[in-house]
């Protein structure tokens, strides 16, 4: 009789070291890909719609300090950090842009619009009325900074008033004009580029933000000078 021969299993071949490690490598690739597109996604639109949200809680609060009888400097001393400050408007990044202006410029702050930085003047003032805010993320309020342009006019209004400031100094259209360290804060003092104590003489505005957009390691920034003012 013949013996059926048995049919024994087919093993798999054996990988090699090398194929193993690349194909880790590769899962490991194709995780963070798909990590690093979760990440922009929320960037870009989770934060937005975050910061969307706020923008209408602040503009009905800003809206209630306009009809309060309160004078503007009473209003001002009331503002806690986060509150609603005033509104931007830039035609430079759009012709109906604008946004509210929260005061304070720590992260907490900025996620729900530009910040104006406390211990400045406020618009109008003899001093340095400064605002800053981000490029990417939370509504990407000056994604458009390097197109500003010297002569560019910049509008604020608050309780007390809309104040217009001409630009001096501005990127120009140049995605690496006005780019300071990040730790130069003399663009914020109340006579920039001079010691803080020296007094004021003029009513100034300057702008920040971060450079580059997807990053900050460094800073841009714009500024002017008032050259009109309605006050209530």
């Amino acid at each position: 009789m013949h013996r059926k021969a048995r049919r024994g299993r087919r093993r798999a071949p054996k990988r090699s070291p090398v194929a193993v490690i690349a194909g880790a490598l590769g899962e490991l690739m194709l995780t963070a890909g798909v990590v690093v597109l979760l990440f922009v996604a929320y960037t870009l639109w989770g934060t937005g719609l975050q910061t969307a949200a706020a923008q209408n809680d602040l503009r009905n609060q800003f809206e209630l300090q306009i009809d309060t009888e309160d004078e503007a400097e009473e209003v001002y001393d009331g503002l806690e950090l986060g509150d609603a400050y005033g509104i931007l408007r830039i035609e430079r990044f759009g012709e109906n842009w604008e946004r509210i202006v929260v005061e304070g410029v720590e992260d907490e702050d900025l996620k729900n619009g530009p910040g104006r930085y406390p211990d400045n003047a406020h618009p109008g003032e003899l001093g340095n009325f400064a605002i800053a805010a981000h490029r990417s993320g939370h509504g990407e309020p000056f994604a458009k900074f390097p197109e500003l342009h010297e002569g560019d006019i910049i509008e604020i209004e608050t309780a007390k008033g809309i104040y217009r400031y001409e630009l001096d100094t501005a990127p120009n259209g140049h995605p690496d004009g006005n780019k300071i360290g990040i730790r130069d804060s003399w663009v914020v003092d109340p006579v920039p580029g001079e010691p803080r104590s020296t007094e004021p003489t003029e009513a100034r505005l300057t702008l920040t933000t971060c450079w580059p957009r997807w990053g900050s390691s460094h800073r841009m920034y714009a500024s002017g000078v008032l050259v009109d003012a309605e006050e209530r």
